[in-house]
């Protein structure tokens, strides 16, 4: 599939500070590219519950703050509404990935991170999509453990879901207007918090039917 249509322009009003902003994601989750295991949890199923939606909007919001009370009201009201997440589940059978499981989610964001950090525009295979699965259910694993229940699996995927569905609505906005600069800076940004979950510069990565290597 197309990456630029991950999830078009219904989340393009998002802001870039927003997007980006990797205070909301586990401190202890990394990906490192060459992470993969047969023992991998196969799935982090939950059973969503409105409840937790408005907690995570809560979360979410606190996390915007920092950037204006104009922000926090946005991103509770893109968590509430359930926008981001619909456009997930839109996009995932084409990537072969399922609504309602964390690793899944996790999956995703990971590809809208290192795309954005990449601006990356060719198609992404269900072949790569899965790869990048695989990876994330061997990260997934470092912090299962502290998402045991339905709740808490919910809180996370449905967190990397938005933030994934934001970061991607960006850059495909500014693909679509033809803006460069902020293309560039939208790069620059998710090469930043990329770090932190890839163990490496996500430009110094690449995409493959085995998942994220390393140059």
């Amino acid at each position: 599939m197309r990456y630029a249509f991950l999830l078009g322009a219904a989340l393009a009003l998002a802001t870039p500070a927003l997007a980006l902003d990797p205070s909301v994601l586990p401190r202890d989750l990394a990906v490192p590219p060459e992470a993969a295991t047969a023992d991998a949890p196969q799935s982090a199923t939950y059973r969503p519950d409105p409840a937790v939606r408005r907690r995570l909007a809560d979360i979410m919001a606190e996390g915007a703050a920092k950037e204006g009370p104009a922000q926090a009201a946005e991103m509770r009201q893109l968590v509430l509404s359930g926008q981001a997440v619909r456009q997930y589940e839109r996009v995932a059978p084409r990537l072969g990935y399922r609504a309602n499981d964390a690793i899944d989610g996790l999956a995703f964001y990971l590809l809208a991170q290192w795309g954005v950090a990449n601006d990356h525009r060719p198609d992404i295979t269900r072949a790569q999509a899965a790869g990048v699965r695989r990876q994330a259910a061997a990260a997934f694993a470092s912090v299962a453990d502290q998402v045991a229940t339905d709740a808490l699996r919910q809180e996370f995927g449905e967190m990397l879901m938005i933030q994934g569905a934001i970061i991607a609505g960006t850059h495909e906005a500014a693909l679509r207007a033809g803006d460069q600069a902020t293309l560039d800076r939208y790069a620059a940004m998710a090469r930043e918090g990329g770090h932190q979950l890839f163990q490496a510069d996500p430009a110094d990565i690449i995409l493959t039917d085995q998942g994220f290597r390393r140059r």
